[in-house]
């Protein structure tokens, strides 16, 4: 499917989210644990649902998208509104951004919400987006992020079929999760109802990792990130064995915490399958 379909579909085929009771609980969250201002990178923004309610809360916002079409459609409902916002063509795994003054720029908080980090299906491609993260972030800067969970993806989309009828859309939504490479592929053929009374197939086809959500906690520590928490969807309470989404919170460590683990810590690290989970660069 190409980009410009998908973007214009993605709001109709997401409008059962509250984007408002998001920014809400990111703007919450960020204030209880001491966010030092009002600078923000929105990595992966989509159309712009989550940074245009944050910008009028008062963020000085930055987007970054992949995809030029859902930063057209961002870019329209920003201008719409009144709002400036920088909106950038980026793709997250070679991340470069520069201030007007050519230097890079210092974020007070960064947020990446809806699985955007599930979609880097290459682990390294996520370790080396946590590295290239921290020098983005003012001392007491907030990264915030969330991933759908082992559970969700592995159990509740797993390898089953879901549906939509609406009059307007209708999809065919298959999944299929494979074992060995924790990766949940899913096929959706989408019938999209035209002027003429018609309805037109489109298909696209996503992949989203299985992130072990200790593993991202040492990840992160390894990045220099120390962990505020890790709690459910819309939730500043602990996540739940079942929970669909958890959402992270951590700040910039004031050391260089990568070199200061401990033989204890090290022992208690969980003992993962894939040794690419392990891709700690030296180069770093």
């Amino acid at each position: 499917m190409a980009y410009e379909t998908l973007a214009k579909m993605y709001d109709a085929l997401m409008d059962d989210v509250n984007y408002q009771e998001w920014a809400d609980y990111i703007d919450t969250m960020l204030q209880k644990n001491g966010c030092p201002g009002k600078r923000l990178l929105d990595l992966g923004c989509g159309t712009g649902n989550i940074s245009i309610p944050l910008a009028q809360k008062g963020y000085q916002v930055t987007g970054v998208d992949l995809s030029a079409e859902m930063l057209d459609i961002a870019r329209s409902k920003s201008e719409a509104a009144g709002l400036v916002i920088d909106w950038q063509q980026q793709d997250l795994t070679e991340l470069q951004l520069l201030d007007d003054a050519g230097a890079e720029p210092v974020f007070d908080a960064i947020i990446a919400t809806f699985d955007v980090f599930n979609h880097l299906t290459s682990p390294e491609d996520l370790q080396m987006l946590f590295h290239s993260l921290n020098p983005f972030l003012a001392d007491e800067g907030i990264l915030l992020f969330d991933v759908q969970t082992p559970y969700k993806l592995q159990e509740y989309l797993g390898n089953h079929i879901f549906t939509l009828h609406r009059d307007d859309i209708e999809y065919i939504w298959e999944n299929h999760f494979d074992e060995e490479s924790q990766i949940c592929t899913m096929d959706i053929t989408f019938f999209v109802r035209q002027e003429n009374g018609l309805y037109q197939r489109e298909t696209m086809c996503q992949e989203e990792r299985v992130y072990d959500l200790e593993l991202l906690q040492m990840w992160l520590k390894y990045s220099d990130f120390e962990l505020i928490g890790v709690y459910g969807e819309l939730s500043d309470e602990k996540l739940q064995p079942e929970a669909h989404r958890a959402v992270f919170v951590a700040k910039p460590m004031l050391y260089d915490g990568a070199d200061d683990w401990s033989d204890e810590e090290l022992a208690d690290l969980p003992d993962f399958a894939d040794e690419n989970d392990y891709f700690f660069d030296d180069d770093f």
